[in-house]
């Protein structure tokens, strides 16, 4: 008989692991599947975004993932050298010091992928999901009521089947799932490909004192970039390749040559840890949904590491779909809500993808048009704008955009919740911190009968639609600034969902709330009763 389960992963890096987490945290326990036996030793991403770290905190894993942090992310610092013990070429400010600008209440976290998605694991399995390293997707059938899937363990050679409602491919660029659909991509293509090589060597003296986190190697024999990823002597060199060539092609001793150049130190002793290669591309997936499976990361959407936009991209896609998944896995939205994830994430995934180029490119200069296109950090980070049936949307001021500046928030649906401090249990409390999952509903201090109508539709829906009024405990200034980011009368409203955006707003109290509130919950989640 075959395993059931709501939905089934396949790919355990750092999407698929941040998808297992936000199921859970929803109550869905997911099953994951990864056919590596461990999690990958190379760094690859090397930074959780404040975005990222937003939804952290609101797990309570903010502490946890910081602890991780890259021992030398203190410095900041970007060098650029001929070798190590050559000339210095220059040095500027690493490209993860901004402020988000009051947007959010955390900032970056300069963390590689090995030391975050353990963190991600232990907190998807202490909440219930099933995360199973060194299994395969042998392949699966997709009929009208779920998905019948073939997984293999790698280990004994063993096959099981298990039966899902939905499946997540978060499998990666070259995404089989996604390949096997059919689903081509768009994009510029490839750029060039980079090696990752982790070796052992005591750099120290060559060091000299010098404070970075990162090294830009620039000499006729290895061009690419040198870090360190321990207090101890593992260290890790991304030289450039070819677009052609892999670290297949690469023996051991090439390797050591090669971090022998960078060091400029021709008889260093150096020991080769491990290797792999990737490829720096900008490709978008022409489709992020077939039926019952829905693709996540880098299987929906690749861009250069510029920006350290990419792995980050990826969790807010799970985000996004994981409260949508759960509320039509519970029978309590329609499954035309999951159409809004594609409606909603695509358009982003365009416009990011395109900023990860601008900043690739700029390495080597940008004509006047391009550069133009540039948009701040803080604005690829926190200024999405969804256009979808799970926004409630008004008449558009920004000409379709994809994005609005967040340091001046129009407050209107589709755009994430504005950041403001509310007072919970005597404590001021960044309102992202609340966002565990649930829905929140905050009005002014003029509230009337909005608290009565959260709970009366909560008990007529079946969504849990948590109150609070800005006014009743917060100071005068917190209150002035929620009216003003949110573009509503003391009297209004705004309806937050568990994503943090903003699914509907009402200025100014209608004659009745709780009829107006219900009328929308049934068009945000497509119920037909």
């Amino acid at each position: 008989m075959a395993e059931r389960t709501d939905v089934l992963i396949v790919g355990g890096s750092m999407v698929g692991l941040a998808q297992a987490l936000f199921l859970a945290q929803q109550g869905i326990r997911p099953v994951l599947v990864e056919r590596h036996p461990h999690i990958s030793a190379h760094p690859r991403a090397q930074a959780a975004s404040p975005r990222t770290m937003e939804l952290m905190r609101a797990l309570g894993l903010e502490r946890a993932v910081r602890a991780q942090e890259n021992p030398h992310a203190q410095y900041g610092d970007i060098l650029q050298v001929e070798s190590l013990t050559g000339a210095e070429l220059g040095r500027f400010d690493g490209p993860f010091r901004h402020d988000p600008n009051d947007v959010s209440t955390t900032g970056w976290t300069l963390i590689g992928q090995d030391r975050f998605e353990p963190v991600l694991r232990a907190k998807a399995v202490e909440l219930g999901a099933d995360i199973r390293f060194g299994t395969e997707l042998v392949g699966y059938e997709e009929d009208a009521d779920g998905i019948s899937a073939v997984l293999r363990d790698v280990r004994h050679d063993t096959e099981t089947t298990v039966r899902a409602r939905y499946l997540i491919a978060a499998d990666g660029f070259r995404s089989p799932v996604r390949e096997g659909l059919g689903i081509g991509t768009h994009g510029q293509g490839a750029f060039g490909r980079q090696m990752n090589v982790i070796f052992h060597a005591a750099l120290d003296e060559y060091v000299d004192g010098r404070e970075f986190f990162l090294c830009f190697v620039n000499n006729d024999k290895v061009k690419g970039v040198l870090g360190r990823l321990d207090n101890a002597d593992r260290w890790v060199l991304a030289p450039s390749l070819p677009p052609q060539e892999t670290h297949a092609e690469y023996s051991e001793e090439d390797c050591v040559e090669m971090v022998r150049a960078a060091v400029g130190v021709p008889d260093l002793d150096v020991a080769v840890e491990t290797s792999t290669s990737w490829e720096i591309a900008a490709r978008i997936a022409d489709r992020f949904r077939s039926g019952r499976v829905l693709l996540a990361g880098d299987s929906a959407h690749v861009m250069p590491p510029t920006g350290g936009f990419g792995g980050n991209m990826g969790v807010q896609d799970a985000h996004n779909l994981a409260w949508k998944l759960a509320l039509v896995l519970r029978g309590l939205a329609g499954p035309e809500l999951l159409d809004t994830y594609e409606e909603e994430r695509a358009p982003i995934a365009e416009f990011t993808v395109e900023q990860g180029v601008i900043r690739y490119l700029q390495r080597s200069g940008l004509d006047e048009e391009v550069a133009a296109r540039h948009r701040p950090e803080t604005t690829v980070l926190f200024g999405h704008v969804y256009r979808s049936g799970a926004v409630l949307s008004e008449p558009d001021t920004n000409d379709g955009a994809p994005v609005e500046d967040p340091t001046q928030p129009s407050g209107r649906p589709g755009t994430r919740a504005p950041h403001i401090d509310v007072r919970i249990d005597g404590a001021d409390t960044p309102l992202h911190d609340l966002l565990t999952g649930g829905w929140w509903l905050l009005a002014g201090p003029e509230s009337g009968l909005w608290e009565r109508a959260a709970g009366d539709v909560s008990r007529l829906t079946g969504i849990d639609i948590a109150f609070h009024e800005v006014g009743r405990l917060e100071p005068a200034d917190v209150v002035e600034d929620f009216l003003k980011k949110y573009a509503i009368t003391a009297s209004g409203a705004a309806l937050v969902r568990p994503d943090g955006f903003l699914a509907w707003r009402c200025p100014e109290r209608p004659a009745d709330p709780a009829v107006e509130l219900s009328a929308v919950v049934h068009r945000l989640l497509a119920r037909t009763a």
